[in-house]
C-alpha cells in the first residue's frame, strides 16, 4: 500500500507498506524516529500502534513546550 510521510522541514515522502503495518513499523522500517514529534493520520490523533491503510497520510508534528513563567 501507499502511504504519504510528512514531516515540518522535509520533502513529503512516498512509501510502499504491507497491509497492517503499524505507523511505529513503518517509521523504524523508514529510520525515522516519532521522538519529539506528535503523530496524526489523516488529520486525526495517532500513535506508534495505529494500524495502516492504503493511501494513509502521517504527519509529524513537532513537540512545543515551555511557556512563561
Amino acid at each position: 500500500m501507499n502511504i504519504k510521510i510528512l514531516r515540518l522541514g522535509h520533502s513529503a515522502r512516498h512509501v510502499e507498506a504491507a497491509a497492517g503495518t503499524t505507523i511505529g513499523e513503518l517509521l523504524e522500517h523508514e529510520d525515522l524516529s516519532s521522538s519529539g514529534y506528535a503523530l496524526s493520520v489523516n488529520g486525526l490523533g495517532a500513535s506508534n500502534s495505529t494500524a495502516l491503510a492504503e493511501g494513509d497520510v502521517i504527519t509529524l508534528v513537532p513537540k512545543v513546550e515551555g511557556g512563561v513563567r
